[in-house]
């Protein structure tokens, strides 16, 4: 009988003592099995993996939906149509017995596969594919963002744009405007104000993040950058909706806090009750960045779990004073409704971040198990909540949250069942020790847990934050060791009692208590932060093996036998394998040109200049392993600039850069590589000569630039849009003067003090 149909007829009870996490006795078959003949064992590990099926379900659809995601163009729908019909056939056959596991699993990842496609047709963004100038923009706020320096991100959802033909409208804008111009103006507000509008943003290194797909999911088609004041004209209503008032309380909340708390730490408990860090201090961002402890800002798992379950243990504890409740009614499952109802709470107050919603239906699956008489912490309620939010938003395959959070809580579950055994005769040995032995032994066990808590988590999110971002804290262990307790035991209880105690203005002292423990954790991440090499650097990571490794993961946590080992190593060497191997180009060009970098004698990147295209810059260093901010690379030797016009050698070939401002001098013809800001128009051999020419014409159509320089001395060019594919998501740009009924002229942004004008070219 295969594994999966011996699932499939197990009873009830028997699912249910799975579920439960006895793992215990799993073990120990598997030592005695395994102790068998070498010819026994392979079956003995299958048997080990009875009922297993369902766990495994979402792995498979996340291959499915990675492979979909990885296509270098749309797949045809005919392609769609006949996975769906494959998929259903092998679900059908198992149902009927006649499938085994692989052939449901092999189901899953076709059904991932159709999942992505049908996700992606269902979006169906309109994406704006030029630069505008500036125009005349009508729509209502959607969403406002915190306070940056002097300015917010708002995302207007369009009405009209005017100067603009009306085939080319995206449906959303995300905007940069100066936070005293927003004022009173609120979600939902009908507005008109000009603005300069541009496409959504290519990827700053080829291969890297996507922030045009992002954006694309989420329904915007363009960014841009506030130019007016903005005006309510009245000719159409503003939106009435709930979440107006929600944003009421949000703001309510906040206030509150701010009126009995120091700066400082005002903007910490805003920032974990409602999810708004615009008043976090940037020192403190950082430290908790460098020190490991940055997850504390995000309000996801953790906070969600020590709401809930800070609520679940309260109620359940002050219902089992009352002997009648305890003995005749599920005091247990009352608890869970009403921990529920604080999560889904917890949830609106927090702003609703992709992360927190993914929390909240993991912890909803967990109750309605309790609410149902099962297990509440298992693996197939892990594998339930991961199907679910994947359904909901296929694209969440790809972000770092979805993978980290998962991880994380199944390298904990999977640990923790491993260790249940243990744990559980261990504590039975403690029932005849004296009173201060138990209080002991119990504080160490504390101690022991947060320690086994911390290095599993870290050990299962290490991955998807290197590939993502490109460096982990070093000391994240000793950092969580001393902040998580002071934050589960002091900070959430007190931000909890402090919301409950709000409407009836008694909220100051929960405050107090909460504000104890914030200049805690920032003390504990200020010193970590200090301490030497608390910040390693990773670079890019080669997507194929990185994606193993994360199988690799997987297989660690999911396999039950002694064989589960092979995943750990191979998680290690496809790891180590994915940093080495990864992409290291010799030279970079930025989106638009107006900066680029090449790799000198010393192996290191050096930009041409040490102010522009920051963030480019500093995604590359990270990228190419260094940590090196811009001005500290810019310093390093190799570039000869004058008249903004650079000259170096990178790997033997010469190197010539021209400004926007720089002419092209007689000699450029005889560099081999000519990067240009301005259209080079027949100048410096282009485009007959054999040298190679990437100008502003170049970057226009496909974004930033990567050149490898072989062994041979040719240069290999990869570019930001051709590795993004033909996909939904990337657009095609076009000449300006396509999309608009007028041409409203060049870009001539207002120059601060002492600077120059920005000026955007009509293409």
């Amino acid at each position: 009988m295969d594994w999966f149909a011996a699932h499939a007829g197990r009873t009830h009870s028997t699912r249910k003592g799975e579920d439960s996490g006895d793992a215990g006795s799993v073990q120990r078959t598997a030592g005695v099995i395994d102790q068998g003949r070498p010819g026994n064992r392979r079956a003995s590990q299958l048997q080990l993996q009875q009922g297993r099926a369902v766990v495994w379900a979402p792995v498979s659809l996340v291959c499915g939906l990675t492979a979909y995601f990885s296509l270098p163009v749309e797949p045809p729908v005919v392609a769609g149509l006949v996975m769906v019909l494959m998929a259903a056939g092998l679900l059908l056959a198992a149902r009927a017995g006649r499938a085994g596991a692989v052939g449901v699993l092999v189901g899953f990842a076709l059904a991932g596969f159709v999942l992505g496609q049908a996700g992606t047709a269902a979006t169906g963004t309109k994406v704006l594919p030029a630069s505008t100038g500036k125009v005349t923009v009508s729509g209502w706020i959607d969403e406002v963002g915190p306070v940056t320096g002097k300015r917010r991100r708002m995302v207007v959802a369009i009405d009209a744009i005017e100067e603009v033909k009306t085939e080319y409208w995206p449906g959303k804008v995300r905007l940069s405007v100066s936070a005293d111009r927003i004022g009173s103006l609120v979600r939902g507000d009908y507005v008109t104000f000009q603005a300069w509008l541009y496409p959504p943003l290519t990827p700053a290194i080829p291969g890297g993040w996507n922030y045009g797909r992002v954006g694309w999911f989420d329904g915007i088609g363009a960014g841009g950058r506030v130019a007016s004041p903005l005006a309510k004209p009245g000719t159409k209503p503003d939106l009435q909706r709930w979440s107006d008032r929600l944003a009421e309380l949000r703001a309510g909340i906040a206030d509150r806090m701010r009126t009995h708390l120091p700066q400082r730490e005002a903007g910490f408990a805003v920032a974990l009750i409602t999810g708004e860090r615009s008043g976090l201090d940037r020192n403190m961002r950082e430290a908790l960045q460098l020190s490991g402890l940055a997850h504390i800002l995000a309000i996801s798992g953790l906070h969600m779990s020590l709401v809930a379950g800070g609520v679940f243990w309260l109620v359940r504890a002050l219902l089992a004073l009352w002997p009648m409740l305890a003995l005749n009614y599920p005091v247990k499952k009352f608890a869970a409704m009403a921990a529920l109802g604080a999560a889904g709470f917890y949830l609106m107050i927090s702003g609703q971040a992709i992360a927190t919603q993914r929390a909240f239906i993991m912890l909803s699956v967990m109750f309605l198990a309790v609410l149902l008489g099962r297990s509440a912490i298992s693996m197939r309620n892990l594998a339930v909540a991961a199907i679910i939010v994947l359904l909901i938003a296929p694209q969440a395959v790809l972000t770092p949250s979805f993978q980290m959070s998962f991880l994380a809580v199944m390298g904990l579950i999977a640990g923790y069942e491993i260790l249940g055994g243990w744990q559980t005769g261990f504590r039975a040995g403690l029932a005849a020790r004296p009173l201060y032995q138990k209080v002991l032994i119990y504080a160490l066990l504390m101690l022991l847990g947060l320690s086994t808590t911390t290095i599993i988590a870290s050990a299962f999110t290490t991955l998807p934050a290197a590939f993502h971002f490109n460096r982990f804290a070093a000391w994240a262990l000793p950092a969580n060791l001393l902040a998580m307790p002071v934050v589960t035991f002091l900070v959430m209880p007190a931000a909890v009692a402090s919301v409950c105690l709000m409407p009836f203005g008694l909220e100051h002292w929960p405050l107090q208590a909460m504000s104890l423990g914030l200049e805690a954790v920032q003390a504990i991440a200020v010193m970590v932060s200090g301490w030497p090499g608390a910040t390693k650097v990773a670079g890019a990571m080669m997507p194929e093996l990185a994606f193993l490794s994360g199988m690799g993961l997987c297989f660690l946590a999911l396999w039950r036998g002694s064989l589960r080992r092979a995943g750990g190593g191979l998680a290690v060497v496809a790891g180590f394998a994915a940093i080495a191997l990864g992409p290291r180009p010799d030279i970079l060009i930025e989106r638009t040109a107006a900066t680029m970098a090449g790799r000198m004698q010393e192996g290191g990147l050096v930009p041409v200049y040490g102010r522009r295209g920051r963030f480019a810059v500093e995604r590359w260093l990270l990228a190419d392993g260094d940590g090196a901010d811009l001005a500290q690379a810019a310093k390093r030797a190799g570039w000869r600039c004058a008249d903004d016009l650079c000259r170096s050698e990178v790997k033997g070939k010469t190197v010539l850069w021209l400004g926007r401002k720089a002419k092209p001098p007689p000699d450029c013809r005889a560099a081999d590589i000519v990067v240009s800001a301005n259209p080079l128009r027949r100048t410096c051999g282009y485009p007959t000569s054999r040298q190679l020419h990437i100008d502003r014409f170049d970057v226009w159509r496909n974004g930033a630039h990567a050149v490898h320089i072989t062994t041979d001395g040719k240069p290999e060019v990869t570019t930001a849009r051709g590795a993004s594919g033909s996909r939904a998501w990337v657009y095609a740009p076009v000449a300006r003067r396509k999309i608009l009924l007028v041409d409203p002229g060049p870009w001539v942004e207002k120059p601060a003090a002492g600077s120059t004008p920005k000026t955007q070219t009509g293409q």
